[in-house]
């Protein structure tokens, strides 16, 4: 992305000093095609990764210790390698993009005056649902799928250390495609399991849903 495209953080309202002639006329970076067109570059694969100034530590982690970063969508807690995870943050506001609001791609959110593709994770994986902004709304930034992507989720619990011999195989009974990314199951004190996901097959789903 070129520094033209930067350019709502330098003169324009996110991190700029409102010193763009264009805001008189838009009256936000958001209506602004410079701003929806770094959108697009986003989905045609024009723009690269970029590497965010704060990231998750191994907490948890130690010598014969598995870690996860465990979240919940909807009633399914979830756990991610922490390989994949670049960052959990406040949940921003999502802009929509035309012609995407009925598949898995909710639009694209601003981090620090990166945009990043918001994917709807629980639809990807089967679960039913559409994670929306609320009470304890998190966002995960993922870093290992082909592109700058994010998703939400409707809590985290936090990176989780634990010893591997507690995972257990997951059931035969899961539903396409979550049984396909999920490797084992880690189970809780309070009878609820954490499905833990194999990261090569998230983000080859996170992929195949943006650019497949």
């Amino acid at each position: 992305m070129n520094a033209v495209a930067h350019c709502w953080r330098t003169i324009g309202v996110h991190g700029g000093d409102h010193s763009c002639e264009r805001l008189a006329e838009v009256l936000h970076c958001r209506n602004c095609p410079v701003f929806s067109g770094a959108a697009r570059n986003l989905l045609q694969r024009e723009s690269a990764a970029v590497a965010d100034d704060a990231g998750l530590d191994d907490a948890g982690a130690g010598a014969g210790r598995a870690t996860a970063l465990v979240f919940r969508i909807g009633r399914q807690w979830l756990g991610l390698p922490p390989a994949l995870v670049g960052e959990v943050g406040a949940d921003p506001p999502v802009r929509r993009l035309a012609h995407r609001t009925a598949g898995r791609i909710e639009g694209v959110v601003n981090v620090r005056g990166e945009l990043r593709l918001c994917i709807a994770f629980g639809e990807l994986l089967g679960l039913g649902r559409r994670t929306e902004s609320g009470r304890g709304t998190r966002l995960v930034l993922i870093e290992d799928a082909g592109g700058p992507l994010a998703f939400r989720c409707d809590e985290v619990r936090g990176l989780v250390g634990y010893p591997p011999e507690r995972e257990t195989p997951p059931p035969d009974t899961l539903r396409a495609p979550l049984d396909e990314c999920v490797r084992a199951l880690l189970p809780e004190d309070d009878g609820v399991a954490v499905a833990l996901l194999d990261g090569e097959a998230v983000a080859r789903l996170l992929r195949a849903a943006v650019f497949g």
